[in-house]
């Protein structure tokens, strides 16, 4: 491969990017699987020819026209997998962001922010159902199909592909489920997560400017493209930048829902609700839930439909906080959404006024609370950005201190998310465990915390999508 820094394109290279980055796929089947490989240099010719198995299924983000591939794939790797299948790129000693080589256990980078650490079955120490290290993750192939069956072909097909390694590639399985795996399970509606929220509504637009300061310009996140002065994302310079060209990483993320906890609360709360917003404890429910979440379970954002959902606006995306909902009366300043997107609410953190955004793809796995109270379930979260840094895990920070925006007084204590954040356990004293809710009469409905912690973290990877070109080169042995 020559590693003479190419120009920097104007237009994205759409059969050099990998699917997933720039499409938001709809197949109904996806299975994310996860190996490891040995680190012995002398057994690299099994691992390349793992990736060359599984080339003829690598999904570019060309445009497939009417009739959608039945089955396809996309390759992530971590730092620890990009060093073992390009060992001329020295890893520890290049210009890949820190943040990446050090992973999202690291205590003094990623846990910062991320606050897993001393939670209750989502320590690090205790992800993937303890079942392999952190450190072992060097690959995930995102699977996707058009149907059960396809599903199982695919799914054959690369782990027929690690088996031929000679035991070089590993398939990693953590769940305690039949199959070990992280698959997709086709809830209905097929668009909704185990809290029956509608999810995965809001997405950057992905403008090509490479100039472009916006967050959510293509540029933000595919690598290689950017021509401002002090460009994002990288590497920017070295055969790093020439194999990380036309790629962009990915925080996967795995995400336990308890819907038992959140139903539970949900009712528990809207006994005393109901008559302080003189209306049903069902209405209560829903109302409770809307202002937790910032958006109706049908989607229905509450700037725009403040009370009750619509079907209008269950996919509306056009609205903003800084004209119609400055003292939060509609939608909670730590409402979800509103958390993760303050729009134009105005953010003021480290003297930077910037909005960061993230490409999420997400789905569900396991069997609903109804067909089986006792399995895991929850959500598998890709969290696409060209800086886990500045970006994912800004706001991830974001959801579990509520600090970055001047809505939130000062002078109080720091209030978190109530939907997705961790409870830091035992509270330090900076942080409000209440969840309050902003009403026109000055009679504010305060819900005591801590709240229970509905979301667990089960495992993370930090990992980069390469381009198309890279993987084959890596297939087929090239320097």
């Amino acid at each position: 491969m020559n590693y003479t820094q190419t120009p920097q394109a104007a237009t994205p290279e759409l059969s050099d990017i990998q699917g997933l980055i720039i499409n938001g796929y709809t197949h109904p089947c996806s299975v994310h699987m996860l190996f490891k490989f040995d680190q012995s240099v002398s057994n690299l010719k099994y691992i390349q020819g793992f990736f060359k198995d599984l080339l003829p299924y690598l999904q570019s983000a060309e445009d497939w026209g009417a009739l959608k591939p039945e089955i396809m794939l996309n390759i992530g790797l971590s730092a620890d997998g990009i060093g073992i299948v390009k060992p001329d790129l020295d890893v520890p000693n290049s210009s890949f962001p820190s943040t990446f080589k050090t992973g999202p256990w690291d205590v003094n980078s990623a846990q910062l922010s991320l606050g897993d650490v001393g939670i209750k079955g989502g320590d690090p120490s205790e992800w993937w159902n303890q079942k392999f290290c952190n450190d072992d993750i060097h690959c995930v192939v995102h699977v996707y199909a058009m149907n059960p069956t396809a599903q199982e072909k695919i799914v054959g097909i690369v782990n027929d592909a690690a088996l031929k390694s000679n035991g070089m590639v590993t398939e990693l399985k953590p769940l305690n489920s039949e199959s070990g795996r992280l698959e997709q399970y086709l809830l209905v509606p097929s668009d909704y997560i185990h809290f029956s929220y509608r999810d995965s509504i809001d997405e950057p637009n992905l403008n090509d400017n490479p100039a472009g300061k916006d967050q959510q310009d293509l540029n933000n996140f595919l690598i290689g493209y950017s021509t401002l002065p002090n460009p994002i994302p990288g590497p920017l310079s070295g055969p790093e930048a020439a194999f990380a060209k036309n790629g962009c990483y990915n925080a996967f993320r795995i995400l336990y829902q308890d819907v038992e906890a959140f139903n539970t609360f949900l009712d528990a709360q809207a006994e005393s609700i109901a008559p302080q917003i003189k209306n049903t404890k069902d209405y209560a429910e829903e109302w409770l839930a809307a202002k937790m979440c910032g958006r109706w379970r049908n989607g229905s954002p509450l700037v725009l439909s403040p009370d009750k959902p619509e079907h209008d606006t269950s996919k509306a995306t056009d609205f903003g906080y800084l004209k119609d909902d400055m003292q939060g009366l509609k939608c909670p300043f730590s409402a979800h959404t509103r958390v993760s997107n303050p729009r134009d609410e105005g953010v003021e953190v480290a003297g930077s006024d910037t909005v960061p955004r993230i490409i999420r793809r997400g789905m569900p796995y396991g069997p609903p609370l109804s067909i089986d109270p006792k399995a895991d379930r929850g959500l598998i979260g890709l969290f696409l950005c060209g800086d886990l840094s500045s970006q994912f895990e800004t706001l991830y920070g974001w959801i579990n201190l509520n600090n970055f925006s001047n809505v939130f007084d000062p002078a109080e204590n720091t209030p978190q998310d109530p939907l997705v954040a961790n409870r830091i356990v035992p509270l330090p004293g900076n942080i409000d465990p209440n969840f309050t809710i902003p009403m026109e009469d000055g009679n504010n409905i305060v819900i005591d915390g801590p709240l229970p912690q509905f979301v667990v973290t089960r495992g993370t990877a930090y990992l980069l999508l390469p381009s198309i070109s890279a993987i084959t080169a890596i297939a087929n042995g090239e320097a």
